[in-house]
């Protein structure tokens, strides 16, 4: 996976510019330090997106699977800034907390370059798990870059307070991410208010998740990501004999660990036989995979309960097994 040197350096000056503690490594300053201004201000409550800065400034560049540099690596980063500028826009939090991390706050008119740093950091802080736990407290699971010459990074689990201290629960090594490839454009996720496509999604929209027990609680999109996906990808049509059907690649996990690629006709999903798979060629470009708040992370697509490839291995607890 090619790592993004632009959103290093961008990273850099912002730690620069709002502090990290005791040297802005992870770890630094111990549990419950503060991970410095995001934006806000002495005393008062920062904003999700200021909280998901914060973490990004204490713990360092984040490792993960950048759409524009996997699968394969995109030399128009520049052009899909301009292009989702008007996205990042509209989605507020993240973007003004980015915003004024960068020094920008005030500026109407961006320049390109401006446009290009603002996307970067804000699509590697708008993506990672950060899950609400109450008392504007937000549980997190973030994996940092490793040093300069090193082939580690660290993923680290914990919680932020409203006024941006740090808890960290475990803090362990971290290899390079396994990049996922998901769910088809068009999969609907069953939500509240009824299925919504998945690339429809936004931060904070209401979808149904599942408790450890397995049982449909209603939660929110805490993370999103997509993928574009390789030439001559193949995904697979898993249709149950009650009706219900989902569509993803082979590599993407049921609620109990299977791999839909590795299903086999007759197998029971969620209490129904599978009555059919179909391999389908797949052109509709980019692939898609959340994560909903709650205790497993899990969501429901099309009525299948599936977990994410966005965790990367963290607070999630396992869903009870369904008969």
């Amino acid at each position: 996976m090619k790592r993004s040197i632009a959103l290093a350096v961008v990273l850099a000056l912002l730690t620069a510019a709002c502090g990290t503690g005791s040297g802005g490594t992870p770890g630094a300053g111990g549990s419950g330090s503060p991970a410095g201004s995001a934006g806000g201000s002495p005393g008062t409550a920062l904003t999700p997106g200021q909280l998901r800065v914060a973490v990004m400034t204490r713990l360092g560049p984040r490792w993960w699977c950048d759409p524009d540099f996997y699968p394969i690596a995109r030399s128009d980063e520049q052009a899909l800034a301009i292009q989702h500028f008007a996205e990042m826009q509209a989605e507020g939090d993240v973007f003004g907390a980015v915003v004024a991390a960068l020094g920008l706050t005030g500026t109407t008119t961006f320049t390109d370059a401006q446009k290009l740093a603002i996307y970067q950091l804000w699509k590697a802080a708008s993506t990672f798990p950060f899950d609400p736990t109450g008392d504007g407290r937000f549980r997190f699971d973030y994996v940092a870059q490793p040093p300069t010459g090193g082939t580690q990074g660290t993923h680290t689990t914990g919680t932020i307070a409203a006024d941006g201290a740090i808890s960290i629960d475990q803090q362990q090594p971290a290899g390079e991410p396994n990049c996922p490839i998901c769910l088809a454009r068009g999969t609907l996720i069953d939500t509240p208010n009824g299925p919504v496509a998945v690339e429809l999604l936004r931060l904070g929209d209401p979808v149904w998740t599942l408790d450890a027990a397995g049982r449909r609680i209603a939660g929110t999109v805490i993370a999103l990501g997509s993928t574009p996906a390789p030439i001559g990808h193949v995904v697979i049509r898993v249709t149950l004999a009650d009706g219900r059907s989902v569509t993803a690649s082979a590599g993407h996990p049921l609620v109990d660990g299977r791999r839909i690629g590795d299903l086999v006709v007759g197998e029971v999903v969620d209490g129904s036989p599978i009555a059919d798979l179909e391999p389908i060629a797949y052109t509709a470009g980019e692939t898609f995979d959340l994560v909903a708040s709650g205790p497993t992370g899990a969501y429901l697509a099309g009525g299948i309960p599936l977990a994410s490839t966005l965790l990367p291995g963290g607070w999630a607890a396992p869903v009870a097994s369904q008969p």
